[in-house]
């Protein structure tokens, strides 16, 4: 099985508790669950965010230079091995980010927010999605990351723009490390 359509249909997967949980069972529509209008303005402050975390990020990989450890998996030698790399892409790029925040931020943190402070709904539920990617050393940026999704949608009242920074984070990453596998390839 192809990379690609095996993490796509991984992530796709994390629907169906979803749908079971609250569309079936409850009646609830995916409105609920964050799928809905926003002010164009939380654009912004997820733009000012995403720099921040970028910048978090670059700090944090250059303190774990130290110890010979990298924050991310190097991918460039996935690319380098497919004959296309469209399915990873796509899965990547596009049904992770859609499928993980209505999980992790319409799903885990709007029902823990029936409990919880927000802060606490989106430090558990950010956790949860750290753990799941299951990279130790990325442990820490990704929470922080899932915070902030976490916050653009109790801000906005919509997982859309937590959904377009994700986009934009997993586009710039795998988009790199694609161009960069072109390169080592032509050399």
């Amino acid at each position: 099985l192809k990379p690609g359509l095996f993490i796509g249909f991984s992530e796709l997967l994390l629907l169906v508790p979803v749908w079971w949980l609250t569309v079936r069972k409850y009646g609830v529509k995916w409105k609920a669950l964050g799928l809905r209008r926003f002010a164009g303005g939380f654009i912004g402050l997820g733009c000012g965010l995403m720099i921040l975390s970028f910048l978090f990020n670059a700090m944090y990989g250059a303190f774990l230079t130290l110890f010979d450890l990298e924050v991310q998996p190097d991918l460039i030698p996935v690319f380098t091995e497919l004959d296309s790399p469209w399915w990873l892409l796509i899965a990547g790029v596009i049904v992770a980010p859609v499928v993980e925040e209505i999980f992790f931020r319409g799903f885990v943190f709007s029902g823990l927010r029936n409990r919880y402070s927000w802060r606490k709904a989106a430090a558990i539920s950010s956790l949860l999605f750290a753990l799941v990617h299951l990279q130790p050393a990325a442990l820490i940026p990704i929470f922080f990351l899932g915070y902030i999704f976490a916050y653009l949608y109790y801000r906005s009242n919509s997982i859309i723009p937590a959904i377009l920074m994700h986009v934009s984070t997993n586009g710039l990453a795998l988009g790199a490390a694609y161009l960069l596998s072109i390169a080592e390839k032509s050399t």
